[in-house]
């Protein structure tokens, strides 16, 4: 009879030691060029001119974070582009999906092959078409050239997360609405919908980190400063050298404050984007 040991084993002090100790030195040297940044950010004009370089400012200007007073109407311009895409993206996203989801009609899979067929299209290859569209539709210098596609469905990837997620919800639910009478698009909006909430936030989380620092496509399609959005305008005014090296606490308070709402959403709604999709649509 095999003697079963009673005696917990005891743990290796040495390696946690060693494990805590390389996972701190991994963080420092990962948090270094941000705290190098937050530290430049609060230097003075002659500090940040001075080639004696060194690491803690030895005057706090805190008035440099006031350069975005100076961004408010482009921050406006994102604000309104955030706003529609992270709702209509995710909303789209549920909207193309609940068909392919709960119900069986004739060229289902055909049509499924056919969404997920453009995941294997570089999206380099899309951008001149693109243009090409939306200059036909008079989108150039437009913020509608940046919110526009929101209505398109999101995407394939976004649209196979929500029909995965749909797939796990009980069909005992839609049979239950339509015997109540229920129609189609009351069964989306009052009971699918609903349940799919986590993947709603998820998608919509992803989209506001993706979009808040986005560069590519307002550089293609914006040409006014009226209709920059907070990074392009942030780039065009610092893309002359001479500027930099005059300016770098400026620069650096505003590449703080660009840092800031993504890394709040991203606290606050961590538990979201990492553990909602694992869940399901219903507990139980």
């Amino acid at each position: 009879m095999e003697r079963i040991n009673i005696y917990k084993k005891k743990p290796d002090v040495a390696a946690h030691i060693v494990k805590y100790v390389v996972s701190a030195l991994v963080i420092v040297v990962l948090l270094f060029p941000y705290a190098f940044m937050l530290n430049k950010s609060l230097f003075t004009s002659a500090e940040a001119a001075s080639v004696n370089v060194h690491f803690w400012p030895q005057h706090f200007e805190i008035k440099n974070y006031g350069i975005i007073v100076k961004y408010l109407p482009n921050l406006k311009n994102t604000l309104i582009i955030l706003a529609i895409n992270c709702f209509f993206q995710p909303f789209t996203a549920c909207f193309c999906a609940f068909p392919l989801a709960r119900h069986k009609f004739i060229g289902k899979k055909f049509m499924f092959m056919l969404v997920m067929s453009t995941v294997m299209v570089p999206s380099i290859i899309l951008q001149i078409p693109t243009y090409i569209m939306f200059s036909s539709f008079g989108l150039i210098n437009k913020l509608a050239s940046q919110w526009i596609q929101a209505f398109w469905g999101g995407g394939a990837l976004s649209i196979f997360l929500v029909i995965q997620f749909m797939r796990s919800l009980p069909h005992e639910l839609d049979e239950a609405a339509t015997i109540d009478g229920a129609n189609q698009y009351q069964i989306f909006f009052r009971v699918v919908l609903p349940n799919v909430v986590n993947v709603f936030l998820y998608l919509a989380i992803s989209m506001f980190i993706g979009l808040w620092m986005d560069f590519q496509n307002p550089l293609i399609y914006l040409r006014k400063p009226e209709v920059f959005t907070l990074a392009l305008a942030f780039y065009a005014d610092y893309s002359n050298s001479t500027t930099i090296v005059n300016q770098t606490n400026e620069l650096c308070a505003m590449a703080v404050m660009m840092t800031v709402p993504p890394m709040i959403v991203f606290l606050l709604f961590q538990k979201t984007m990492i553990g909602g999709i694992k869940i399901g649509g219903v507990k139980g």
